[in-house]
């Protein structure tokens, strides 16, 4: 018996196979079938007019800041992103020692759209080298998967 079936959608599985009507069987958090009429579940989903896929990777992302302080890097999740990438940009917030905090910032008010204000109240610094920020992530916890290159603007200042 699996946990879940989803019956009824659209599914793209990522195999480069094309895309077709059926059910996907869930047990244990982890696909472990797919196809018409899989048995029995403790729970059906009726998916009709929805489609299902793997979970997306974004591969240009601007969240090394805002991941300090909105640990689910919204609107991502809702669009099915369940990685990111950060850094490729090259406006990175680690390392960072604390006298280079402001000018980080102001280089990211151009590249993010945000105010200088808004990075100060929001940009939670509890981290200087690249190792710290990661551990700092790991510690607070992030809802996608996150992979992340060191800037270039960062290595400068």
């Amino acid at each position: 018996m699996f946990d879940v079936v989803f019956k009824n959608a659209y599914i793209v599985d990522g195999t480069g196979n094309p895309a077709f009507r059926g059910d996907l069987a869930v047990s244990d958090g982890l696909v472990v079938d797919r196809g018409k009429n899989l048995g029995s579940s403790k729970q059906i989903i009726d998916a009709e007019g929805y489609t299902l896929t793997p979970g997306f990777i974004d591969t240009h992302t601007h969240y090394d800041a805002q991941l300090t302080w909105d640990p689910w890097a919204e609107p991502s999740p809702e669009l099915g992103v369940t990685t990111l990438i950060i850094g490729n940009c090259g406006f990175t917030i680690a390392p960072c020692r604390p006298e280079h905090r402001d000018l980080t910032m102001q280089n990211l008010t151009s590249v993010e759209g945000m105010s200088l204000d808004a990075l100060r109240k929001g940009v939670v610094w509890d981290f200087e080298t690249f190792p710290e920020y990661m551990a700092f992530l790991e510690r607070r916890g992030v809802g996608p998967n996150v992979a992340a290159y060191v800037g270039h603007s960062s290595v400068r200042v």
